[in-house]
């Protein structure tokens, strides 16, 4: 019984490993397109060019299954649109690859307020 519970916490553990590493790669992929987005905004760049297109799949491929992310917002992520929506889209593609968590010591009700 010993060895069972030690098992399916090391699987919970590497699951957990998996999970963080998954999330570590969407944020700095995120992060990265948002640099290159706000530069194409500040440029004066009307929409995406379809060279993005590359980099938006393989944000698009990382995404399908994470919880939090559905399929519509999904393929919002397309080159062709403005620099401006894609921005907005990457933001709450983060927000939901990483929710924000509450300050230390706020209550639930501070949070349901702050929503």
């Amino acid at each position: 019984m010993a060895t069972a519970n030690r098992e399916i916490r090391e699987a919970e553990r590497r699951d957990e490993q998996r999970r963080l590493a998954r999330s570590v790669e969407l944020r700095r992929l995120t992060d990265r397109l948002l640099s290159q987005l706000e530069e194409l905004n500040l440029e004066g760049q009307g929409t995406v060019p379809e060279s993005y297109e590359p980099w938006l799949a393989n944000l698009r491929a990382h995404l399908v299954g994470q919880r939090g992310i559905g399929r519509r917002l999904i393929e919002r992520l397309q080159s062709g649109t403005s620099p401006a929506e894609l921005i907005e889209t990457i933001f709450t593609v983060q927000e939901g690859i990483s929710p924000p968590t509450p300050a230390p010591g706020a209550s639930e009700i501070d949070n349901a307020e702050s929503t």
